[in-house]
């Protein structure tokens, strides 16, 4: 098998679980693809005002977020305006905060990485 097969194959997405009680479920958080990397970090170099906070949690929970029994991603981008404005910013912070630090983006993960090299 050649390095490039070797590459393709590999699963090397971390994900976990995240218990929200108060919605009574569990639900899977993986960590972005680097496309979906390369687009959170457009969307904080943007410098877009406003909705900017809005936008960066949609692009989270749109890639993030799946459904552990079936696999499929929890939410699109037209389920945002209820998810937002229905439920709680301190779930929904918590939630995003579990989809940054699988996929490597919190002051914390990086700290543990710049320890581990």
């Amino acid at each position: 098998m050649s390095v490039k097969d070797k590459i393709r194959q590999a699963s090397d997405r971390a994900k976990e679980s995240v218990e929200v009680p108060e919605w009574d479920v569990t639900i899977e958080v993986r960590s972005m693809s680097a496309k979906q990397r390369a687009r959170f970090a457009t969307l904080i170099d943007s410098g877009v005002a406003g909705d900017r906070v809005e936008g960066l949690w949609t692009n989270i929970l749109t890639s993030c977020c799946f459904d552990p029994e079936t696999g499929e991603a929890l939410f699109d981008v037209s389920d945002m305006e209820w998810l937002l404005e229905e439920k709680s910013g301190a779930v929904i912070d918590r939630i995003v905060s579990a989809c940054l630090e699988v996929s490597g983006l919190t002051p914390k993960a990086v700290d543990d990485a710049g320890k581990s090299s």
